[in-house]
C-alpha cells in the first residue's frame, strides 16, 4: 500500500489538491460572488479523499497476482464513482450549492481528479505489462 511507487502518486495527488485550494482562494478573493471558498475547500478535500481511497485500493491489488489486480482496479474505479456520487449529493442537495460557479467548480474538480486517477492507473498498469512482457 505504501510502497515507494505508490507514495509518489499519493504525493502527486496531494500537490494537485493544494494547487486547487490555492487557486480557489485566489479566484474566490478576486470574484467573491462566484462561489463559497469554504464549500470549495470541502469539495476539493472530498474529491482528494475519494481519489486517495481509490489509489489505496488500486495499489493494494497492484502487488498481487494478475486476476486480483484487475479485480482491485475495477473495485477502485467503482468505489471512486460511488463516493463521487455521494459527494455530489452532499454538495448540491445537503449544502444547497446551486449557483453556476459551484456547479462549474464541481465538474472542473471532478474531471481533474478523475483524469489524474485514470492516468495513474493506466501508467502503472502499462509499466507492469511492459515489465512482464520483457521478462
Amino acid at each position: 500500500m505504501f510502497k515507494p511507487l505508490a507514495v509518489r502518486f499519493y504525493l502527486g495527488l496531494g500537490a494537485i489538491a493544494i494547487f486547487f485550494i490555492i487557486m480557489e482562494m485566489v479566484v474566490g478573493r478576486l470574484f467573491p460572488s462566484l462561489f463559497n471558498i469554504s464549500a470549495a475547500a470541502f469539495l476539493t478535500a472530498g474529491f482528494t479523499l475519494t481519489a486517495f481511497i481509490a489509489l489505496l485500493i488500486f495499489f493494494n491489488g497492484y502487488h498481487s497476482d494478475r486476476g486480483r489486480s484487475v479485480f482491485m482496479t475495477l473495485i477502485a474505479l467503482g468505489l471512486k464513482m460511488v463516493l463521487c456520487f455521494v459527494l455530489a449529493l452532499l454538495f448540491f442537495l445537503v449544502f444547497k450549492n446551486k449557483s453556476t460557479g459551484s456547479v462549474v467548480l464541481f465538474f472542473i474538480l471532478y474531471l481533474a481528479i478523475t483524469v489524474y486517477v485514470v492516468l495513474t492507473f493506466t501508467g502503472v498498469l502499462k509499466k507492469k505489462s511492459d515489465l512482464r512482457n520483457s521478462a
